[in-house]
């Protein structure tokens, strides 16, 4: 008579592993789409083509930035605890650079649609540094932990600074206008707390 097998299970510390990957590849996936969305919907973009998304993208900034203010305190009640903002704080620090490369660059700022390139990383800098006071503060994570959260949030200001870059001063100028970037900061930080705190 055959013995019943009981089913092998992966190691429970493999699951976290897995998750993490799964998610990393949906933010790949969002960032591709998001790459390939002014193509798409604005193949041959005119002067004022979907002008309201000058508009909506800095109002998504500043949405991003009020929601990473909330991330350590929500982090730590959902028992999650706060590495992972610190990898937001970092990411926020990082967009002072991010955006002063962009202006290095573009050089010719004689259109007010290029304002965001200056005011985003000024509001960026007082939010980062308050997120990571919060986050290092309550002393809920390992040093290691920290180090591997920043460099999620190095890594993420580095692809921001490459988005900019690659996308060039037209992004601004025409549609849609530095919307997509926002979006991409946006999904960075929504995604950091959780990429940095799993286990």
């Amino acid at each position: 008579m055959a013995s019943k097998q009981t089913p092998v299970e992966p190691p429970s510390g493999s699951r976290p592993a897995i998750v993490r990957g799964l998610v990393f590849l949906a933010i790949a996936l969002v960032a591709i789409a998001l790459w390939v969305m002014p193509g798409a919907l604005f193949a041959h973009p005119g002067a004022n083509d979907a002008i309201q998304l000058s508009t909506l993208g800095p109002l998504v900034f500043l949405i991003t930035l009020v929601v990473t203010l909330l991330f350590p305190l929500v982090m730590r009640r959902l028992g999650r605890g706060t590495v992972g903002s610190v990898g937001v704080g970092v990411l926020l620090l990082g967009l002072v650079p991010a955006f002063g490369t962009a202006i290095v660059m573009f050089g010719n700022f004689q259109n007010d649609r290029f304002a965001p390139l200056f005011l985003s990383p000024v509001l960026a800098v007082p939010a980062g540094i308050v997120v990571l006071v919060l986050s290092l503060g309550m002393r809920s994570s390992t040093s290691r932990q920290r180090w591997q959260a920043a460099a999620l949030g190095f890594g993420a200001a580095v692809l921001v600074t490459l988005w900019i870059l690659g996308r060039g001063a037209a992004d601004w100028l025409l549609a849609p206008y530095g919307f997509d970037l926002y979006l991409l900061i946006l999904l960075a930080a929504v995604s950091l707390p959780f990429l940095g705190s799993a286990r």
